[in-house]
Protein backbone atom coordinates (compact mmCIF):
# COMPACT_ATOMS: atom_id res chain seq x y z
CA UNK A 1 0.00 0.00 0.00
CA UNK A 2 2.18 3.53 -1.38
CA UNK A 3 -0.92 5.22 -1.32
CA UNK A 4 -0.45 8.66 1.38
CA UNK A 5 -2.52 11.72 1.32
CA UNK A 6 0.13 13.64 2.65
CA UNK A 7 3.19 12.84 0.66
CA UNK A 8 5.16 14.90 -1.56
CA UNK A 9 7.97 13.82 -4.28
CA UNK A 10 10.92 16.04 -4.46
CA UNK A 11 11.72 18.26 -7.11
CA UNK A 12 8.77 20.53 -6.28
CA UNK A 13 8.76 24.14 -5.24
CA UNK A 14 8.70 25.32 -1.15
CA UNK A 15 4.64 25.70 -2.01
CA UNK A 16 3.59 22.43 -3.66
CA UNK A 17 5.22 21.07 -0.29
CA UNK A 18 3.54 22.88 1.92
CA UNK A 19 0.46 22.46 0.21
CA UNK A 20 0.80 18.75 0.24
CA UNK A 21 2.05 19.04 3.73
CA UNK A 22 -1.05 20.52 5.34
CA UNK A 23 -3.52 18.67 2.53
CA UNK A 24 -5.26 21.64 2.00
CA UNK A 25 -7.32 19.54 -0.23
CA UNK A 26 -9.04 18.28 2.55
CA UNK A 27 -10.30 21.93 3.94
CA UNK A 28 -13.15 20.91 1.16
CA UNK A 29 -14.58 18.16 3.70
CA UNK A 30 -15.11 21.00 5.79
CA UNK A 31 -16.60 24.22 4.46
CA UNK A 32 -19.75 22.91 3.13
CA UNK A 33 -20.59 21.10 6.62
CA UNK A 34 -19.10 24.85 7.91
CA UNK A 35 -21.61 26.49 5.41
CA UNK A 36 -24.55 23.64 6.17
CA UNK A 37 -24.53 24.55 9.61
CA UNK A 38 -24.65 28.14 9.32
CA UNK A 39 -27.53 28.10 6.73
CA UNK A 40 -29.62 26.13 9.10
CA UNK A 41 -28.65 27.76 11.75
CA UNK A 42 -30.67 31.10 10.61
CA UNK A 43 -32.41 29.84 7.62
CA UNK A 44 -31.24 32.14 5.04
CA UNK A 45 -27.66 33.15 3.51
CA UNK A 46 -25.42 34.36 6.12
CA UNK A 47 -23.54 37.48 4.82
CA UNK A 48 -20.24 37.85 2.86
CA UNK A 49 -18.52 38.58 5.66
CA UNK A 50 -19.81 35.73 7.91
CA UNK A 51 -19.06 33.43 4.71
CA UNK A 52 -15.35 34.51 4.33
CA UNK A 53 -14.37 34.48 8.14
CA UNK A 54 -15.96 30.87 8.45
CA UNK A 55 -13.89 29.81 5.60
CA UNK A 56 -10.60 31.95 7.21
CA UNK A 57 -11.66 30.00 10.66
CA UNK A 58 -11.37 26.67 8.85
CA UNK A 59 -8.10 27.79 7.00
CA UNK A 60 -6.25 28.62 9.59
CA UNK A 61 -7.30 26.17 11.83
CA UNK A 62 -6.16 23.51 9.42
CA UNK A 63 -3.06 24.98 8.90
CA UNK A 64 -2.52 24.39 13.00
CA UNK A 65 -4.48 21.10 13.29
CA UNK A 66 -2.40 19.20 10.14
CA UNK A 67 0.92 20.57 11.05
CA UNK A 68 1.00 19.67 14.80
CA UNK A 69 -0.01 16.21 13.71
CA UNK A 70 2.65 15.44 11.81
CA UNK A 71 4.94 17.53 14.37
CA UNK A 72 3.30 14.68 16.72
CA UNK A 73 3.71 12.00 14.67
CA UNK A 74 6.74 12.82 12.63
CA UNK A 75 9.00 10.03 14.26
CA UNK A 76 6.37 7.09 13.49
CA UNK A 77 5.94 8.00 9.71
CA UNK A 78 9.90 7.94 9.29
CA UNK A 79 9.15 4.15 10.37
CA UNK A 80 6.30 3.45 8.29
CA UNK A 81 6.78 2.90 4.73
CA UNK A 82 3.32 4.55 3.79
CA UNK A 83 4.42 7.81 5.15
CA UNK A 84 7.87 8.22 4.78
CA UNK A 85 7.97 10.51 1.68
CA UNK A 86 6.08 13.01 4.09
CA UNK A 87 7.89 16.77 4.11
CA UNK A 88 8.65 16.41 7.90
CA UNK A 89 10.07 12.93 7.62
CA UNK A 90 12.26 14.05 4.42
CA UNK A 91 13.43 17.29 5.75
CA UNK A 92 11.75 19.18 3.10
CA UNK A 93 9.69 21.07 5.96
CA UNK A 94 12.05 21.88 8.96
CA UNK A 95 10.78 21.32 12.96
CA UNK A 96 11.04 25.40 13.15
CA UNK A 97 9.12 25.80 10.03
CA UNK A 98 6.07 23.66 11.00
CA UNK A 99 6.19 25.65 14.66
CA UNK A 100 5.79 28.37 12.75
CA UNK A 101 3.23 27.18 10.99
CA UNK A 102 1.21 26.33 13.80
CA UNK A 103 1.23 29.43 15.57
CA UNK A 104 0.69 31.37 12.11
CA UNK A 105 -2.42 28.80 12.06
CA UNK A 106 -3.62 29.16 15.42
CA UNK A 107 -3.29 33.49 15.61
CA UNK A 108 -5.11 33.32 12.28
CA UNK A 109 -8.09 30.91 13.53
CA UNK A 110 -8.92 33.05 17.05
CA UNK A 111 -8.52 36.40 15.18
CA UNK A 112 -10.88 35.24 12.77
CA UNK A 113 -13.04 33.69 15.77
CA UNK A 114 -12.69 37.49 17.57
CA UNK A 115 -14.43 38.94 14.07
CA UNK A 116 -17.07 36.60 13.67
CA UNK A 117 -18.88 37.65 17.22
CA UNK A 118 -18.37 37.00 20.74
CA UNK A 119 -19.81 33.27 21.20
CA UNK A 120 -17.56 32.31 18.44
CA UNK A 121 -14.56 33.70 20.26
CA UNK A 122 -16.03 32.19 23.66
CA UNK A 123 -15.87 28.79 22.02
CA UNK A 124 -12.83 29.03 20.39
CA UNK A 125 -10.27 27.60 22.72
CA UNK A 126 -12.83 24.72 22.98
CA UNK A 127 -12.89 24.08 19.43
CA UNK A 128 -8.74 24.56 19.11
CA UNK A 129 -7.85 22.07 22.08
CA UNK A 130 -9.97 19.00 20.57
CA UNK A 131 -8.36 19.72 17.14
CA UNK A 132 -4.84 19.97 18.61
CA UNK A 133 -4.92 16.92 21.04
CA UNK A 134 -5.90 14.06 18.42
CA UNK A 135 -2.57 13.47 16.88
CA UNK A 136 -2.33 12.58 20.92
CA UNK A 137 -5.14 9.87 21.04
CA UNK A 138 -3.90 7.12 18.75
CA UNK A 139 -1.55 6.27 21.76
CA UNK A 140 -4.06 5.79 24.47
CA UNK A 141 -7.43 4.49 22.92
CA UNK A 142 -9.13 3.37 19.67
CA UNK A 143 -11.58 6.03 20.23
CA UNK A 144 -8.90 8.34 18.87
CA UNK A 145 -11.10 7.49 15.54
CA UNK A 146 -14.19 9.24 16.76
CA UNK A 147 -12.31 11.98 17.83
CA UNK A 148 -10.81 12.94 14.79
CA UNK A 149 -14.29 12.20 13.71
CA UNK A 150 -15.74 14.81 16.10
CA UNK A 151 -13.32 17.75 14.42
CA UNK A 152 -15.25 17.56 11.11
CA UNK A 153 -18.90 17.65 13.29
CA UNK A 154 -17.32 20.36 15.10
CA UNK A 155 -17.03 22.13 11.65
CA UNK A 156 -20.81 22.21 11.23
CA UNK A 157 -21.01 23.42 14.71
CA UNK A 158 -18.64 26.21 14.17
CA UNK A 159 -20.63 27.49 11.67
CA UNK A 160 -24.09 27.53 12.87
CA UNK A 161 -22.45 29.70 15.70
CA UNK A 162 -20.58 31.97 13.57
CA UNK A 163 -24.26 32.96 11.54
CA UNK A 164 -26.22 32.72 14.85
CA UNK A 165 -24.39 34.30 16.92
CA UNK A 166 -24.83 37.10 15.25
CA UNK A 167 -28.48 37.26 15.78
CA UNK A 168 -28.77 36.05 19.11
CA UNK A 169 -27.26 37.39 23.09
CA UNK A 170 -27.78 34.63 24.57
CA UNK A 171 -25.23 31.65 23.98
CA UNK A 172 -27.88 29.09 25.36
CA UNK A 173 -30.00 30.16 22.41
CA UNK A 174 -27.14 30.30 19.91
CA UNK A 175 -26.11 26.10 20.99
CA UNK A 176 -30.37 25.63 20.28
CA UNK A 177 -29.61 26.71 17.17
CA UNK A 178 -27.05 24.04 16.06
CA UNK A 179 -28.34 21.48 14.05
CA UNK A 180 -26.72 18.76 15.88
CA UNK A 181 -28.22 15.76 14.27
CA UNK A 182 -26.53 16.68 11.29
CA UNK A 183 -23.33 17.25 13.88
CA UNK A 184 -23.78 13.66 14.70
CA UNK A 185 -24.59 12.35 11.94
CA UNK A 186 -21.09 14.11 10.06
CA UNK A 187 -19.04 12.27 12.93
CA UNK A 188 -20.67 9.01 12.15
CA UNK A 189 -19.79 9.55 8.58
CA UNK A 190 -16.28 10.79 9.16
CA UNK A 191 -15.61 7.48 11.66
CA UNK A 192 -16.05 5.50 8.15
CA UNK A 193 -13.61 7.13 6.02
CA UNK A 194 -10.76 7.70 8.35
CA UNK A 195 -10.59 4.61 8.89
CA UNK A 196 -9.77 4.08 5.42
CA UNK A 197 -6.57 5.78 6.79
CA UNK A 198 -6.04 3.09 9.51
CA UNK A 199 -6.84 -0.21 7.56
CA UNK A 200 -3.23 -0.19 5.17
CA UNK A 201 -1.75 0.68 8.48
CA UNK A 202 -3.15 -2.07 10.68
CA UNK A 203 -0.31 -4.61 11.03
CA UNK A 204 2.21 -1.21 11.71
CA UNK A 205 -0.18 0.26 14.28
CA UNK A 206 -0.16 -3.13 16.06
CA UNK A 207 3.68 -3.05 16.03
CA UNK A 208 4.14 0.60 17.10
CA UNK A 209 1.56 0.09 19.89
CA UNK A 210 -1.20 2.56 18.58
CA UNK A 211 -4.62 2.25 18.35
CA UNK A 212 -8.18 2.26 15.94
CA UNK A 213 -10.44 0.23 15.25
CA UNK A 214 -8.68 -1.10 12.45
CA UNK A 215 -6.04 -2.12 15.34
CA UNK A 216 -9.19 -3.76 17.45
CA UNK A 217 -11.71 -5.47 15.22
CA UNK A 218 -9.02 -6.59 12.57
CA UNK A 219 -10.57 -7.71 9.17
CA UNK A 220 -13.89 -6.61 10.34
CA UNK A 221 -12.30 -2.77 10.93
CA UNK A 222 -14.20 -2.58 7.29
CA UNK A 223 -17.57 -3.60 8.25
CA UNK A 224 -17.29 -1.25 10.74
CA UNK A 225 -16.84 1.80 9.12
CA UNK A 226 -19.99 0.71 6.44
CA UNK A 227 -21.80 0.60 9.61
CA UNK A 228 -20.91 4.09 11.15
CA UNK A 229 -21.76 5.35 7.55
CA UNK A 230 -25.04 3.88 7.10
CA UNK A 231 -25.81 5.36 10.39
CA UNK A 232 -24.57 8.65 9.46
CA UNK A 233 -27.41 8.28 6.47
CA UNK A 234 -29.87 7.28 8.97
CA UNK A 235 -29.86 10.27 11.07
CA UNK A 236 -29.33 12.81 7.44
CA UNK A 237 -32.63 11.57 7.03
CA UNK A 238 -33.98 12.03 10.79
CA UNK A 239 -32.41 15.89 10.21
CA UNK A 240 -33.60 16.95 7.02
CA UNK A 241 -36.91 15.83 8.30
CA UNK A 242 -36.06 17.41 11.83
CA UNK A 243 -35.36 20.88 10.32
CA UNK A 244 -38.22 21.08 7.78
CA UNK A 245 -35.90 20.87 4.78
CA UNK A 246 -36.95 20.36 1.13
CA UNK A 247 -36.95 17.33 -1.02
CA UNK A 248 -33.62 18.95 -2.27
CA UNK A 249 -32.17 18.12 0.86
CA UNK A 250 -33.25 14.62 0.97
CA UNK A 251 -32.25 13.90 -2.64
CA UNK A 252 -28.41 15.50 -1.83
CA UNK A 253 -28.82 13.11 1.46
CA UNK A 254 -29.79 9.94 -0.87
CA UNK A 255 -26.83 11.37 -3.42
CA UNK A 256 -24.33 11.28 -0.19
CA UNK A 257 -25.47 8.33 0.86
CA UNK A 258 -24.26 6.48 -2.67
CA UNK A 259 -21.41 8.04 -3.26
CA UNK A 260 -20.55 6.83 0.40
CA UNK A 261 -21.50 3.36 -0.65
CA UNK A 262 -19.40 3.46 -4.13
CA UNK A 263 -16.65 4.77 -1.56
CA UNK A 264 -17.14 1.67 0.53
CA UNK A 265 -16.95 -0.79 -2.17
CA UNK A 266 -14.07 1.06 -3.66
CA UNK A 267 -12.58 0.34 -0.08
CA UNK A 268 -13.29 -3.53 -0.60
CA UNK A 269 -11.53 -3.44 -3.69
CA UNK A 270 -8.58 -2.65 -1.25
CA UNK A 271 -8.37 0.94 -2.62
CA UNK A 272 -8.21 3.06 -0.10
CA UNK A 273 -6.78 5.99 -1.50
CA UNK A 274 -9.96 6.78 -4.25
CA UNK A 275 -12.19 5.59 -1.56
CA UNK A 276 -10.94 8.30 1.01
CA UNK A 277 -11.21 10.82 -1.96
CA UNK A 278 -14.59 10.02 -2.77
CA UNK A 279 -15.90 11.63 0.56
CA UNK A 280 -14.83 14.46 -0.67
CA UNK A 281 -17.62 14.82 -3.58
CA UNK A 282 -19.90 13.38 -0.48
CA UNK A 283 -19.97 15.85 1.81
CA UNK A 284 -20.26 18.93 -1.29
CA UNK A 285 -23.04 17.02 -2.85
CA UNK A 286 -24.21 17.31 0.59
CA UNK A 287 -23.70 20.67 2.07
CA UNK A 288 -24.08 22.38 -1.32
CA UNK A 289 -28.02 20.44 -2.07
CA UNK A 290 -28.60 21.70 1.81
CA UNK A 291 -27.44 25.21 1.20
CA UNK A 292 -29.41 25.66 -2.24
CA UNK A 293 -32.52 23.93 -0.55
CA UNK A 294 -32.63 26.96 2.15
CA UNK A 295 -31.84 29.41 -0.66
CA UNK A 296 -34.68 28.72 -2.63
CA UNK A 297 -37.06 28.11 0.28
CA UNK A 298 -37.99 24.82 -0.76
CA UNK A 299 -41.29 24.02 0.75
CA UNK A 300 -40.67 21.03 3.12
CA UNK A 301 -42.00 17.93 2.25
Amino acid sequence: MTWDPGGARGGKGKLYLIMRFLRMEQTLFSLPMAYLGAFIAIRRVPSIYILVLIFSALFFLRIAGMTNDNLADRFIDSKNPRTRSRPLVTGAISVTEARILIIIGLLGFFISAYLVNIWAFILSPIVALIVMTYPYMKRFTALANYHLASIQGLAIFSGAVAAAGVYYNSLLRVLEAVPWYFVIATIFWAVGFDLYNHIPDMEFDKQMGLHSFAVVLGNSALQFAGINQLLSVTIDFVADFSYGLGFLSYISTIAHGLIMAYAYYLATRSKFGSAFYYNIYSSIVLGLGIDIDIIMGIPKL
